[in-house]
């Protein structure tokens, strides 16, 4: 049997690694989740004579997410056409103008070749396909549904790319607003406002206050503006490095939570990568607990990933899933009652598929409401900034004509 190289949380929500030796990678990852190992990655790792293994490039490739969207849709469609498998990943080769695509095609092609199946050969490309990819093809070629697998994965990730697509346009402008409103206080302070304030009046420490801070900043900019950018910019690497630990992870996706207003965003946006993940994955017939266990990697907040994690420890003791989610306090009563009624009625996939369309138009609705207050609230600090700049010149300017008779 292979062996697949795996790394994963544990229950305490500790990084664990190391190999397991299992038929598929489905059972593999069935296998560590009885012993409460929750995967994150999972690649085959040894090669029989038959096969060889795969070239280097294969592992660094990346898509886009507009690429692979594209990709899995033009896939989807030439296997609902009956087209065989490598004769799809050819017309895709000739369709497809991306460079990235062609190779991707061609180690796809290769592998399929040689006698592996596609979900296989997907798995050695990790940057480019997650265990909800590799989940949903397995699922669709253990049934004999691997066309309609990829149609429901197209629909999915071309919903994702919108959602991402409207939230990126939203975003765009107080970027903008942002990033002009402090290169423009940055060359007002530390240039042009002290040349003109140093021509009204040649003794600074008879300057009103303002006045003199003002100056004082732009003094400690230009001494120290060099460091102070060095500084910024080891600082996020720093920040970065620390949020890829499990500690700082953990606490940074916490601190998303407490923030107001986004708080909302970001809870709507798990909900409804929950629903439609979990309907998704429960569709193709992939069992509730490696359903759980993938839905947690696709919430982006680990906090909300844990509490997923709970709740799989107690769906295996055999209890309800609605019952954790009611107890996690993290999420909206209409998506407890819709699993609720699901699991009574035993059609809970459809249930949350028809839901996720709703909790993604609450996401949106919660995306546009962030994006039409947050611009608001940094032209009101841009104001005070520049109010600020304005009392700082003016104020020399009324002190002098009222210390000058007849002005």
């Amino acid at each position: 049997m292979p062996i697949y190289q795996y790394k994963a949380m544990d229950r305490m929500g500790q990084a664990v690694q190391g190999q397991i030796e299992a038929a598929t990678q489905q059972s593999a990852i069935a296998v560590l989740a009885e012993k409460g190992h929750f995967v994150e990655e999972i690649v085959p790792r040894v090669y029989t004579s038959a096969t060889a293994k795969p070239r280097q490039k294969g592992f660094k490739l990346r898509l886009s997410d507009k690429d692979l969207s594209e990709f899995i849709l033009q896939f989807a469609t030439a296997l609902q056409s009956q087209l065989p498998l490598i004769t799809a990943l050819q017309v895709i080769s000739q369709q497809n103008p991306s460079p990235r695509v062609k190779s991707l095609v061609a180690g796809l092609t290769e592998m399929i070749s040689s006698g592996r199946s596609l979900s296989e050969s997907m798995a050695r490309y990790p940057r480019i396909f997650d265990n909800l990819h590799l989940s949903m093809v397995a699922a669709g070629e253990a049934s004999g549904a691997l066309p309609q697998t990829m149609g429901q994965m197209a629909k999915w990730l071309e919903r994702e790319l919108e959602i991402k697509n409207n939230v990126l346009t939203a975003a765009l402008y107080p970027a903008f607003v942002l990033s002009l409103g402090l290169i423009s206080v940055v060359i007002v302070v530390t240039w042009i406002l002290p040349q003109i304030l140093y021509t009204l009046a040649g003794d600074v420490s008879q300057l009103p206050w303002p006045t003199r801070a003002t100056l004082a900043l732009s003094g400690f900019l230009k001494q120290y503006g060099l460091v102070l950018a060095g500084a910024g910019i080891a600082g996020v690497w720093l920040l970065k490095r620390w949020k890829k630990t499990a500690i700082g992870k953990y606490t940074w996706d916490r601190m998303k939570l407490m923030i107001p207003v986004f708080q909302g965003v970001q809870r709507k946006w798990a909900v409804s990568r929950f629903a439609r993940t979990l309907g998704t994955l429960m569709q193709e017939g992939i069992n509730i607990l490696e359903a759980l266990q993938i839905v947690r990697d696709t919430l982006g907040n680990e906090v909300l990933a844990q509490d997923i994690d709970k709740l799989a420890a107690q769906v295996r003791t055999g209890s309800s899933l609605a019952q954790p989610l009611v107890k996690s306090g993290r999420f909206p009563p209409l998506l407890i009652q819709i699993v609720s009624v699901g699991e009574e009625t035993g059609s809970l996939a459809p249930l949350l598929l028809g839901a996720a369309d709703a909790f993604d138009r609450d996401t949106q609705t919660a995306v546009k409401r962030f994006m039409a207050l947050f611009p608001a609230v940094l032209i009101l600090l841009l104001a005070l900034v520049v109010g600020f700049i304005v009392a700082a010149t003016l104020l020399p300017i009324v002190q002098i004509e009222t210390a000058i008779p007849g002005l």
